[in-house]
């Protein structure tokens, strides 16, 4: 019976969209953030201290996943390992 090989080639650049991540010193995976909501015109604004950054979410339904979006990509922390607490 034949096989399949399942070998695969992992680029050494895992970042090829030419975004920048910044990282933040200090900061640890599985690391957990409080994050600030305030109602907006346009919907929810989300404010991270600890990274000094805002984001916007359009539903009051969106703002977690919005704000672990944002923290990701700021920091380069996997989505999966953040954690947030919403304050209103």
């Amino acid at each position: 019976m034949p096989t399949q090989s399942a070998s695969r080639t992992i680029s050494a650049d895992p970042f090829r969209s030419r975004r920048s991540v910044r990282r933040v010193p200090g900061l640890t995976v599985g690391q957990c953030f409080e994050i600030e909501v305030s109602p907006d015109v346009r919907g929810w604004v989300i404010r991270v201290p600890e990274i000094g950054g805002a984001a916007r979410a359009s539903r009051r339904a969106a703002v977690e996943i919005v704000a672990r979006k944002f923290i990701a990509a700021r920091t380069g922390i996997p989505i999966g390992y953040i954690t947030v607490i919403v304050r209103d």
